[in-house]
């Protein structure tokens, strides 16, 4: 059947193949991907979605919860298999929608053994858990992609606004960037053993979508990612979604975190989006008898990027994640006045 569509429309491309299964173009198919096995000898899945196309095109991979407390990018996932029909897409989306099912099922960022499965790509069949599940991620879908995005939120005890990170000296990773539409763009290689880093060094262009704190479901952030994600699809031919334009596009290159210098109660005085100027209080460490009260001040006017959400700190501990502006803090301000709603 597919020979003979194929010799009357030159167009049509070729059958999916995923371990024993096949994909015929113009199906979106569910399956599940064995990646370990736990104490009880319990298999363990990866929920995976293969939708292929009818017509050839792009290969895409896109990826949630590497981190298993990270839970926006699930949503994320679960909405783009839900507005993506099989039978209009150019090229073949691999969708998955939960990478660490065993620090998922724990409400984990880490595997039981303490290791960071976003440390050890790209894997190895010989090493540990989470080398394993890594080897078995990369091989059997990043390597089948031509792009890839990798959706997080922020560590426990943190919140991020929503922004991209990628190797931005890549013109193919810039493009993918560039194409998803973030207002903040963060030039970031990455470290090694990172999935997007391991990836981009593998020929597959991988981003890095951030926004949000674990363990929740935020509605306007998971839209802005979803967004994003059609974008790129749109970008890349996959798809003709309308694209959405951000009203300004910032890169960040010079940025850090601002750290407590005094252990107690931190009152913080700033969220995710907010403009800072040097000098300015943006917190107040107090004792727990609240007798006294220490200003934590800004070393610098910059873009507030992520923030601690835990109220208690000791000297180091990261409060505030600050980019630089300069000269670009005056337009950058009435561009932030003007847009929708960057955060929560």
């Amino acid at each position: 059947m597919v020979d003979t569509l194929r010799r009357m429309a030159p167009d049509i491309q070729h059958p999916f193949d995923m371990g024993s299964q096949k994909i015929m173009p113009g199906e979106r198919r569910d399956m599940k991907l064995k990646i370990s096995e736990m104490y009880t000898a319990t298999p363990v899945y990866i929920p995976l979605t293969i939708v292929h196309g009818a017509r050839p095109g792009a290969r895409l991979f896109v990826s949630a919860a590497v981190h298993g407390n990270e839970l926006n990018g699930v949503e994320m996932v679960r909405q783009i298999r839900a507005d993506v029909d099989p039978l209009m897409l150019r090229g073949t989306l691999l969708l998955v929608f939960i990478a660490n099912p065993i620090a998922f099922m724990m409400q984990s960022r880490d595997l039981p053994d303490g290791r960071d499965l976003n440390r050890v790509f790209p894997g190895t069949e010989k090493g540990s858990m989470a080398a394993q599940i890594a080897e078995e991620l990369f091989e059997k879908v990043v390597l089948r992609a031509d792009y890839g995005i990798d959706l997080h939120t922020a560590a426990h005890g943190r919140t991020n606004l929503p922004h991209v990170r990628a190797d931005m000296r890549v013109p193919s990773v810039r493009r993918v960037a560039h194409a998803f539409g973030c207002e903040i763009v963060f030039d970031m290689p990455g470290d090694k053993g990172m999935l997007r880093y391991a990836a981009s060094r593998a020929g597959v262009p991988t981003i890095v979508y951030e926004a949000g704190e674990p363990l929740k479901f935020q509605k306007d952030l998971i839209k802005q990612g979803v967004g994003g994600i059609k974008n790129v699809m749109a970008d890349l031919g996959m798809y003709e979604f309308t694209r959405s334009a951000p009203p300004f596009q910032f890169m960040v290159e010079d940025h850090s975190w601002v750290r407590a210098d005094k252990g107690g109660i931190f009152i913080l005085n700033v969220k995710p989006g907010d403009i800072v100027k040097k000098g300015e209080a943006i917190g107040v460490t107090t004792k727990p008898f609240g007798t006294e009260a220490t200003p934590l001040k800004a070393p610098y006017s910059g873009l507030v990027v992520g923030c601690s959400t835990l109220p208690m700190v000791i000297p180091g501990s990261a409060v505030v994640h600050l980019v630089k502006m300069g000269k670009k803090q005056k337009a950058f301000r009435k561009l932030l006045r003007r847009q929708r709603v960057i955060f929560e």
